[in-house]
């Protein structure tokens, strides 16, 4: 059954319509046209980066991004214990051995100082994801001497002081889901300023077909390319960035008080930091995080568990030179409420009602 009120909704609207309409009546919906342009150079200047290159998907621009730096075979990279599976399942896809770090309790993202005790003479890259749209502390991760891709997938509108999430590490890589604040759907892009990688990404991403000469194929490529079609929606998004941004935290705002006068908790962030609202995130004990899902689901209301800590999961789990006890721990205790950019007062106040003040009046 589908939930009343959704984990996530994309905020679409006539322009997103319009230039749709438009790609669509141009003729120009696969991976060549006028608004993969335009949403690039977008995206370049939201992130204070040189180049942008638009591709199928987040997924996509790591493996990109993996491949272009030349990763594979024979090659580790550090990749945080608590994220989604993807910077994980991308090291694997070309071939390298993902090592699993755990994160900090000040801020859930990759410990800069763990990383440290894991890099060896097979350590190639490090994969710092901006847990829950909170930017990692890249600062001390650059101390660390190793090319640092900063995964930014659910950070849009984050910021270290005045540098927007994005604008980190050698290259960073952001997704446009449909559950992304910013979205195309499907979707993704990797940034830098590192012109010749962003060429090698652009490349390989265009199945390594020489620019100079079509169906001539110097280097194994993919279909990684972005649509014209599916750019013409993200542009849309892109022009409307800090309208969707900033509509979700003032739910998460909003979220945040209310739980913090029911005495339930938020993840942990860092001074210094504006983390976005990706999905808003409610920290409990785990027996009273579980009631909440159940409680959401009697409601039709879209709670959810958050990831698994990675080293939980067969795949992972002999990929753990030490023990994660702090992403096992947040995994266990966290819950994502639902967050949209057009969530309403209404369905902010069911919420509240059916889900958060009942666990907390009986956990009190």
């Amino acid at each position: 059954m589908t939930p009343r009120i959704p984990l996530s909704r994309p905020a679409l609207g006539p322009l997103e319509r319009r230039y749709v309409e438009d790609a669509l009546a141009s003729g120009w919906i696969s991976g060549t046209g006028p608004y993969l342009e335009r949403f690039e150079a977008a995206i370049a200047e939201r992130v204070r980066r040189s180049h942008v290159v638009a591709v199928s998907s987040g997924t996509t621009a790591l493996e990109l991004t993996l491949a272009a730096l030349g990763i594979g075979p024979g090659n580790e990279v550090i990749v945080p214990a608590l994220t989604f599976v993807a910077p994980a399942a991308a090291v694997l896809t070309v071939g390298a051995v993902p090592v699993l770090c755990d994160v900090s309790p000040v801020d859930w993202t990759i410990d800069p100082v763990r990383a440290g005790d894991l890099v060896t003479s097979r350590t190639r890259a490090m994969i710092a994801v901006n847990t829950l749209g909170h930017p990692c502390d890249h600062r001390a991760l650059a101390r660390l001497g190793i090319p640092v891709i900063e995964d930014a997938a659910q950070s849009h509108g984050a910021a270290v002081g005045a540098s927007p999430a994005g604008s980190f590490g050698r290259v960073s890589v952001f997704s446009f889901h449909a559950n992304k604040a910013v979205t195309s759907g499907e979707g993704g892009c990797v940034a830098t300023d590192d012109g010749d990688l962003a060429a090698r990404i652009r490349l390989l991403a265009n199945h390594a077909m020489s620019p100079d000469r079509p169906y001539v194929h110097h280097l194994v490529g993919r279909n990684g390319r972005m649509t014209n079609l599916t750019a013409a929606l993200g542009l849309a998004q892109a022009q409307r960035w800090d309208e969707l941004v900033d509509a979700r935290r003032r739910i998460g705002d909003r979220y945040v008080d209310q739980a913090r006068e029911l005495g339930l908790g938020s993840r942990p962030t860092r001074r210094g930091v504006t983390p976005s609202c990706w999905l808003h995130t409610v920290v409990t004990a785990p027996e009273t995080r579980n009631r909440m899902i159940r409680l959401g689901r009697d409601a039709g209301i879209d709670v959810r568990a958050i990831w698994p800590a990675l080293p939980s999961l067969d795949l992972y789990s002999g990929r753990t030179p030490r023990p994660c006890p702090v992403a096992v721990g947040a995994s266990a205790s966290a819950a994502w409420l639902p967050t949209s950019a057009d969530l309403t007062d209404v369905e902010i106040e069911t919420v509240v009602e059916r889900v958060l003040r009942p666990v907390a009046g009986a956990s009190a």
